[in-house]
């Protein structure tokens, strides 16, 4: 017997959760706003009508609606998080870039251009010339998995530009070279190709194809696609505080339509009457059920605060103003620019600035007293 079908979800459910998430996205910084709200409502708008999942996806919307509350209430975690999804450094936009940015934008140089061209009339004219007896022409069938061949179709010199600019990078950066993503270790495609097979001869294309798109596989997902110029320079202007005044300043909170009056209107329990709700909730379902929003994890995501010795790195006021540039400057430093020279029409790519070393103080200065650069003591000079 098959199993039975999830109830499906009313439209006022639907409708109350989705005007519960837009609310909460009305108080994101405005900056990371319109790519997560346009991604609730494209969501929402798509299985508006007809949901054969409607329970999952509304298990899926609670807890969105738990991250987007745990954000503004101050979960570093979780607004770091919306702030990468928004940049196109995770998540449904960073998807969407990567699609858009391995397509082939036009040929290199005059060279690419005329043997372009040569190929194209070249075709036209077998297509004009005698047709096979069979009724159409022969073509040879491609031999191997067709899934191992995705990256004929990506431009591969951008794309390795791209990879050996993020390699440079990291290098220069060695002291937060953690923060850059993983390592990139080789931008050679065909490294793990073998020269030769177990008979001395060279490797069938079936297996070159399996072993550059296995490599091509990995490197893609170490990728960081570029943003526009406007975009990167906002990243820019945001991880140097243009978030603390102006049209990118966070919104203040503003207060649930007849929550205030609903607050005067409860009478206030005694201790008697909590103590004994509480004795029936126990009495009524198991332990784990009544403690579990009294999780760390929980608690932390509902916007409240853990005082405890083990409390999560949380604060129920919001972010400070100063971790807001680190976040953004975290990001910073993961997002390109592309600019293609009109000569050459090579492609370059520039990365956010790195975070400066501040200056040391005279008590750490002091540790090198007697010392030259070298780390040697000073000879004393002698009368």
């Amino acid at each position: 017997m098959p199993a039975p079908h999830p109830a499906a979800v009313t439209p006022q459910k639907g409708l109350s959760i989705y005007r519960r998430l837009l609310r909460e996205c009305s108080y994101l910084p405005p900056a990371v706003r319109p790519t997560i709200q346009s991604l609730i409502q494209t969501r929402f708008h798509q299985h508006r009508k007809q949901d054969p999942r409607a329970k999952p996806h509304w298990e899926r919307a609670q807890g969105v609606l738990r991250t987007l509350s745990a954000a503004n209430h101050g979960n570093r975690k979780c607004m770091e998080g919306l702030i990468s999804k928004a940049f196109g450094r995770s998540g449904t936009r960073r998807r969407q870039l990567m699609s858009d940015f391995v397509v082939p934008q036009g040929v290199q140089d005059s060279k690419a251009l005329e043997a372009l061209t040569s190929g194209i009339s070249a075709a036209t004219t077998d297509a004009s010339g005698p047709m096979s007896t069979d009724g159409g022409s022969k073509e040879k069938k491609p031999i191997g998995n067709p899934k191992n061949r995705f990256f004929l179709k990506w431009d591969q010199p951008k794309l390795l530009r791209l990879l050996s600019s993020q390699r440079q990078r990291q290098n220069e950066a060695r002291s937060t070279s953690h923060l850059l993503g993983p390592a990139i270790k080789t931008t050679n495609p065909s490294v793990d190709v073998p020269k030769e097979n177990i008979w001395g001869d060279a490797p069938a294309e079936c297996v070159v194809n399996a072993k550059k798109a296995r490599w091509w596989r990995r490197s893609a997902d170490k990728m960081q696609p570029p943003l526009g110029k406007g975009e990167w320079e906002l990243l820019g202007r945001l991880s140097r505080g243009a978030q603390e005044s102006g049209e990118w300043q966070i919104p203040a909170r503003r207060i649930r339509a007849g929550a205030a009056a609903a607050a005067a209107a409860a009478e206030p329990q005694s201790e008697s009457q909590a103590a004994a709700a509480a004795l029936m909730r126990y009495a009524s379902h198991t332990a784990a059920a009544v403690e579990r929003n009294r999780s760390a994890r929980r608690v932390a995501r509902s916007g409240q605060s853990d005082a405890g010795p083990y409390g999560m790195s949380h604060s129920g006021n919001g972010l400070s103003p100063r971790w807001f540039r680190r976040a953004y400057n975290r990001t910073w430093m993961l997002t390109p620019k592309m600019e293609q020279d009109p000569r050459t029409l090579q492609y370059k790519f520039t990365f956010g600035d790195l975070p400066s070393m501040r200056d040391a103080t005279p008590q750490q200065r002091s540790i090198f007293d007697g010392v030259d650069a070298n780390g040697q003591p000073l000879k004393k000079s002698t009368r």
